[in-house]
């Protein structure tokens, strides 16, 4: 299974760099015509044509090369294509996270190619053509960055992590902002960077929130070991498919919402859950292992935040 696992992580790594040099030109395309963009929900979730070429493309060449694995992708779902996860090959892709930063030609936008077998995470390339980084791995062949430097990038070597409140999180506003969920967000938000000293009730007042626009971008960040945790409600299986697999590779710890990691959900449920929290790897400490310390900052951060209702998202 290795050497299968390994052919087809190169030909998603292949696929990667032809999406990549897709982003970059119809991003360069943008100040020469005017790219068609269709509006989606509402001003703040914007697709162009750029992520249906893209997947398309990612489509028809595992369709060539690979005719008996599934696919499961953000544009066809959208299109109507619901196909549930199994224990086959399955592709799960986001042509283009961060879509609105490609609009606002801001460089936060990811190409995210994921791979399950037997309904786990096997496969995972995260391509950030801005930044000319391309983040890979399988199951059982660690993580690494641009082929050959290993994840995370502090010398492929995990750094202390033991309190909440010195994390450095991610998360996202998302694109459905009535005022209810905005309000949920924010008390939750809120939770996590305000200063109890100062007013703010139940705060812990983490090291610094962080907000790049794209689920995959913060996810590789977590891998690389450039974000301490990922926690967002909303997002769906291809924002977090390649990201699962890359961090778990690294030594990251990854689950779903507090229900599930409350009843230790199987990885299948998860990823198909639409709640995700992410850790980056941790060394141990003399009392606790590794994933005691991940699990016990998870605890302790659905401890502090609200989840909100994702109907509709």
């Amino acid at each position: 299974m290795e050497q299968q696992y390994q052919a087809i992580l190169d030909f998603a790594y292949q696929l990667a760099e032809r999406a990549s040099d897709m982003i970059l030109k119809a991003s360069a395309e943008r100040w020469t015509s005017s790219t068609d963009v269709e509006e989606k929900a509402n001003s703040a979730d914007l697709v162009t044509k750029t992520d249906q070429a893209v997947e398309e493309m990612i489509k028809t060449a595992v369709a060539d090369k690979y005719p008996t694995h599934k696919f499961i992708g953000e544009e066809s779902y959208a299109a109507g294509d619901e196909s549930p996860l199994t224990d086959e090959f399955t592709w799960i892709v986001d042509p283009v996270d961060g879509t609105m930063n490609f609009v606002h030609s801001n460089p936060f936008v990811a190409c995210s190619i994921g791979v399950t077998h037997l309904s786990q995470p096997v496969i995972g390339v995260i391509a950030l053509p801005f930044f000319n980084q391309i983040y890979s791995a399988r199951q059982g062949g660690g993580a690494f960055m641009n082929r050959t430097t290993p994840l995370p990038l502090t010398g492929g070597i995990p750094q202390p992590l033991t309190e909440l409140s010195k994390c450095m999180i991610g998360t996202e506003w998302g694109s459905h902002r009535s005022a209810h969920k905005v309000e949920q967000i924010t008390k939750s938000l809120a939770r996590l960077i305000g200063d109890p000293s100062k007013g703010v009730e139940g705060a812990i007042m983490t090291h610094a929130l962080r907000n790049t626009g794209s689920s995959a971008c913060t996810i590789a960040a977590v891998a690389a070991g450039q974000n301490d945790m990922y926690w967002y409600a909303g997002c769906y299986p291809w924002d977090v498919c390649a990201g699962a697999i890359i961090l778990s590779e690294t030594g990251g710890f990854f689950h779903g919402g507090k229900d599930d990691f409350a009843r230790d959900a199987p990885i299948k449920d998860v990823l198909m859950s639409r709640r995700y929290v992410f850790v980056r790897a941790v060394p141990p400490s003399k009392t606790e292992s590794a994933q005691e310390i991940q699990r016990r900052l998870v605890k302790e951060l659905y401890d502090v935040v609200e989840e909100w209702d994702i109907a509709g998202n």
